[in-house]
């Protein structure tokens, strides 16, 4: 089958065949591939395409990490799990629940707001802790 246009078929046709040839691909090389958005005219289609060692980490979770660090010190907040609750990424764009924990026992996803993480993952300090003072 050939294609003359791009259409919403056309691509989610293309979409298909393009992961399947990719994964066969990547059971050789130790790699995945995640065929992602498309955007199309009738002449021309853009395509995002991951590719991720197995087991390793995409370009966003590395980012959810990165930003959950930075931001877990910043609202004195522990990275260890804490009844049975582990906060595993931070989205930044997401204003109302930024945090995301995961329940250990169920490996349940859960969006909380910056308050409701301070209550349930702060760590407490001391009034005289040198390390919050700068300078």
């Amino acid at each position: 089958m050939t294609i003359s246009a791009f259409d919403k078929t056309a691509c989610r046709n293309l979409r298909n065949d393009l992961q399947k040839v990719l994964d066969k691909y990547a059971a050789e090389q130790g790699i995945t591939f995640h065929v992602g958005n498309m955007s199309f005219t009738s002449e021309a289609v853009s395509i995002k395409v991951e590719a991720k060692v197995i087991g390793g980490k995409g370009l966003r979770e590395q980012k959810f990490d990165s930003s959950l660090k930075f931001q877990a010190v910043y609202d004195g907040l522990s990275l260890e799990v804490l009844k049975g609750k582990q906060l595993v990424g931070y989205n930044s764009r997401a204003y109302k629940m930024p945090y995301i924990f995961v329940d250990v026992a169920t490996d349940k996803r859960f969006k909380i707001s910056r308050s409701q993480a301070k209550l349930y993952f702060s760590t407490p300090r001391s009034l005289f802790d040198k390390s919050r003072i700068a300078g």
